[in-house]
């Protein structure tokens, strides 16, 4: 969280899926070609799969803080050969020619059951992977991931593999899109994308705070693209913290593991402990949720927390899928501590909520709202802020840590600012189904039409009229 203090002068600085169609022909000569020619090129489109590896996502430290997302892109299709003698195999390619998928899956099935040859098992697995791709497009991610998996038992084509590994991610499934990627993985286009999935299992290790399982996935990264050099600091970092981490202390209770540098900070521990129970009540109340898992707090002295998290200096604490305070040397409860834990705290929900999809702005503006900072003393610099014109909450999405102290101040007082206006209009609840949605895998804009009916767009003229009141 920020220390909030200063006037403005910096402001923070803005930052901005493939469909199968399936044609279904009408009676006649012209529009059956029509047809034909339009799935044939819908076919190829498909066939021409971009293959783009995605940038790594930025870590603000050793820690993922939950941003980080895999676009899984469109799934390709290959074509057919032409059919075979047998007449469900006739009628299967004329099927599948007209993008008629789910019907050519059926009669090539019956044609395999007659005669099972290895070309009949093909062409059945290329029917299953055309009918995969329809049910990709619609979101039917667990009927793709099926499919594409009956065709990888008939034939290994190298499409299949990659189709399979973008419905596992999109399944959330990151173990086994690894499994199938490593089977294409000396393919130049896929190798890029392997070393993101592994990065991306690291991830969600830590996450469960299997640290060691989380440095396996990072040297797999790094095996496959030793040139990265942000994954070599981040690899790097998360080895020197663990080694660091087995000398603390530690505070051991059934919802909240807290550490602590030094002996002597064995009082400030037991002093996080309790503020963390706390906040479990009363935030957990709030959000209506309590988590399942164990949530960690870390301890450092104010040197080794800069060490550690490397953060700008405007920052006074950091989650980043662990709490992390520079909280040595403290032995009383002061209110000033208080809203630093419930700050971070709010953190550790937002993100299991929302599965690490919530935008700044409102992972910021619900936390500040739930440590108790209120926007109203700061209208004025609100409305200077807003003054200008041209700022959009879409702006304010990505991480703020690169923020110089004037520019972060703005940032969270108008995440702050915004979100105080979805609670005061739509309720605290409209927050959580909000959080929800994202969760669910839904965009920012998509989620605020859901619950607010209003999207980026409209939630920003409301806002930002109300502000400037």
């Amino acid at each position: 969280m920020p220390k909030l203090s200063g006037p403005i002068k910096g402001r923070a600085r803005p930052i901005s899926y493939g469909r199968l169609i399936r044609f279904s022909g009408e009676d006649g000569r012209a529009s059956t070609l029509i047809v034909i020619a339009v799935t044939v090129f819908a076919l190829l489109a498909f066939w021409q799969y971009s293959g783009k590896t995605p940038k790594s996502p930025n870590y603000e430290g050793a820690v993922y803080s939950g941003k980080g997302q895999i676009e899984a892109g469109p799934l390709a299709s290959i074509p057919l050969e032409a059919a075979q003698s047998d007449p469900n195999a006739r009628a299967a390619f004329e099927a599948y020619k007209a993008g008629e998928f789910t019907r050519a899956v059926a009669l090539y099935r019956a044609a395999y059951k007659d005669s099972p040859s290895e070309g009949a098992g093909a062409s059945l697995a290329k029917a299953l992977n055309g009918a995969a791709t329809v049910e990709y497009a619609s979101g039917n991610y667990a009927l793709a991931k099926e499919m594409l998996t009956e065709a990888l038992s008939l034939s290994k084509d190298p499409v299949f593999f990659r189709n399979l590994a973008n419905a596992q991610i999109k399944l959330q499934d990151f173990e086994g899109a690894v499994s199938s990627l490593e089977e294409i993985k000396d393919l130049p286009d896929v190798r890029g994308r392997l070393k993101n999935v592994y990065v991306r299992i690291a991830e969600e290790r830590l996450n469960k705070g299997e640290r060691d399982g989380a440095i396996e996935g990072l040297e797999k990264g790094f095996e496959i693209d030793p040139d990265d050099r942000s994954l070599k600091e981040r690899l790097s970092k998360l080895k020197a913290e663990n080694a660091f981490e087995s000398g603390m202390g530690s505070r051991d209770g059934s919802r909240f593991l807290v550490k602590y540098e030094g002996g002597e900070n064995a009082v400030a521990g037991h002093l996080i402990g309790i503020l963390l129970e706390e906040a479990y009540l009363k935030i957990g109340s709030d959000l209506a949720f309590y988590p399942e898992d164990r949530i960690e707090a870390l301890l450092y002295t104010k040197e080794t927390f800069r060490d550690v998290t490397r953060s700008p200096s405007w920052a006074g604490a950091v989650y980043d899928g662990r709490i992390k305070i520079p909280a040595g040397g403290l032995t009383d409860k002061t209110s000033e501590l208080e809203k630093v834990v419930f700050h971070e705290y709010t953190h550790a929900l937002v993100h299991r909520i929302s599965k690490g999809r919530a935008p700044t702005w409102l992972n910021e503006g619900i936390a500040q709202y739930e440590e108790g900072k209120s926007s109203s003393a700061l209208s004025l610099e609100i409305k200077e802020a807003l003054a200008s014109g041209g700022l959009r909450l879409k702006g304010l999405e990505g991480s703020f840590m690169g923020y110089n102290s004037n520019a972060a101040h703005t940032a969270y007082l108008l995440s702050l600012s915004a979100t105080e206006y979805i609670i005061r209009e739509f309720g605290a609840s409209a927050v959580k189904r909000i959080l929800e949605d994202l969760g669910s895998g839904m965009s920012v804009d998509d989620s605020l039409k859901a619950v607010l009916y209003m999207g980026y767009d409209e939630l920003d003229r409301d806002w930002q009229r109300d502000a400037g009141r």
